[in-house]
Formats: C-alpha cells, structure tokens, sequence
C-alpha cells in the first residue's frame, strides 16, 4: 500500500482559471488551499505559495497603493505558516523581501507583482 504524503500550498489572488493542479503535481503530490481576504485555512502549515496574477495584493488591500502594512502583515503570516525548512522559491521571494523591505510603495508594489509566476512552474 502506497501513503500519499501531501503538500499544502497556498493560493493566493484571484484567477484560480489560470491554475493548473496537473502541474503542481507532476512535481510533488499537492493539495492547494485557496487564501482568501479573510485569512488562513485550517491547513496547519503550507510547503510553498502560488500566487496566481500580477495584482493578487489588491484582493486583499484595496488600498495597497497608499501603505504597504496590510499586505506585509500577510506576507508575514506567510512566513509564519510556512513548513520548516520549505525548499519553496516563492517563500524565499517573500522572505527576502520581508529581510529588506523597498523604501517606497511603488517600489513594493512591484516587488509584489514579482511574485506572480505565469508559468506556474516554481512554487
């Protein structure tokens, strides 16, 4: 008998169309948790992030072009629920950015837009 062990990752932003669990998998069995404005799932740890457009930060702030502490509040938490040791290139982009945040909001807002992958291929 064959246990699957699954990878919780956490979707982030709007354009779940644009997702594809069939790539996700084809590199690691995955079970991907949808983070919506209102916070976390249950899951109690994520293995990695996706973020799926360009513009995810405005689901959550409708007002990120004015102040950056509501979407670094959650890339914080990000961090926080992230499993230890997580090979996840899109976490490592967060907590880069997290170890020296821009000096501008503009300069953050395009840092944020960088976390979106089209190709999907890096968690």
């Amino acid at each position: 008998m064959t246990v699957k062990t699954y990878r919780f990752i956490g979707l982030l932003g709007d354009g779940r169309e644009n997702f594809s669990d069939k790539e996700l998998d084809q590199e690691q069995p995955t079970e991907p948790v949808v983070i919506d404005a209102f916070g976390f799932s249950d899951v109690y740890r994520y293995s990695g992030y996706v973020f799926l457009n360009e513009e995810w930060y405005k689901k959550y702030d409708k007002n990120s072009h004015a102040d950056t502490s509501k979407i670094d509040s959650l890339l914080v938490n990000l961090v926080k629920y992230a499993v230890k040791d997580s090979k996840s290139e899109n976490l490592a982009k967060v907590e880069a950015y997290l170890q020296s945040p821009p000096e501008t909001v503009e300069q953050a807002i395009e840092v944020w837009k960088g976390f979106w992958d089209p190709a999907l291929k890096r968690i």
